[in-house]
């Protein structure tokens, strides 16, 4: 718990103490400073856009531990909140020159909560966008996983993770690489939301490596 404090309020440090420096310095004068200005606003806007997603992860990781958001599960397309996940992010996507491909049967379902369902692809997708490399595809696949049970896949083509810090990507703020993750906006609690809401529906995450370069985040429904 300390620990967790602490890393909440380093994560919220930096972006309050450059809204507030920006917003002196902007009621000191250089409001009258139009390109001088337009620059400041838009440093403090990205900044609170970041502690805005900070505090809706923190708050969905808070109430999913709690045990507060009931996952009632029925019989869900998976092509469907695949492609409407997808959607959602087709912007982000066409800004850093990629393609969202969906590789999923339209017979394949699954019993799960529908919105946690599409949550974990929404976050595992947005990961994807982040860290792979412009110009590339990012494929989201379904297979069979055993007799009833389904794995899903989504495949980037970034910088991969290293072998040795697999197992802690999906710790609460925890970061391969903390400075790009910050510049890109990253809260450090996506992955960890994805494997609290993957375990409530009896699921497992995994990360693999992907060949020559990329990974692979997985889980199971």
């Amino acid at each position: 718990r300390r620990d967790f404090v602490a890393n909440v309020s380093h994560e919220l440090r930096t972006p309050v103490a450059i809204i507030l420096a920006q917003s002196e310095t902007l009621l000191d004068g250089a409001l009258d400073d139009e390109e001088m200005a337009q620059k400041f606003l838009s440093s403090m806007h990205r900044q609170a856009e970041r502690v805005t997603s900070l505090i809706n992860d923190l708050l969905d990781l808070a109430r999913i531990e709690a045990g507060q958001r009931e996952l009632e599960r029925e019989d869900v397309s998976i092509a469907a909140a695949a492609r409407r996940a997808a959607d959602g992010l087709a912007s982000k996507a066409k800004k850093r020159d990629l393609r969202l491909e969906i590789d999923v049967s339209s017979e394949q379902t699954a019993f799960v909560n529908a919105s946690a369902l599409e949550q974990v692809l929404v976050n595992l997708l947005e990961n994807a966008i982040k860290y792979t490399n412009e110009g590339t595809a990012i494929v989201l696949k379904a297979q069979p996983d055993g007799k009833k049970r389904l794995r899903l896949e989504v495949w980037d083509e970034g910088p991969g993770i290293p072998t040795e810090l697999q197992n802690r990507v999906f710790e609460r703020f925890y970061r391969v690489d903390k400075g790009r993750s910050r510049d890109l906006g990253g809260t450090g609690l996506g992955l960890a939301i994805v494997k609290h809401l993957v375990g409530q529906m009896g699921g497992r995450v995994g990360v693999d490596a992907r060949e020559p370069n990329g990974a692979i985040f997985w889980f199971t429904v």
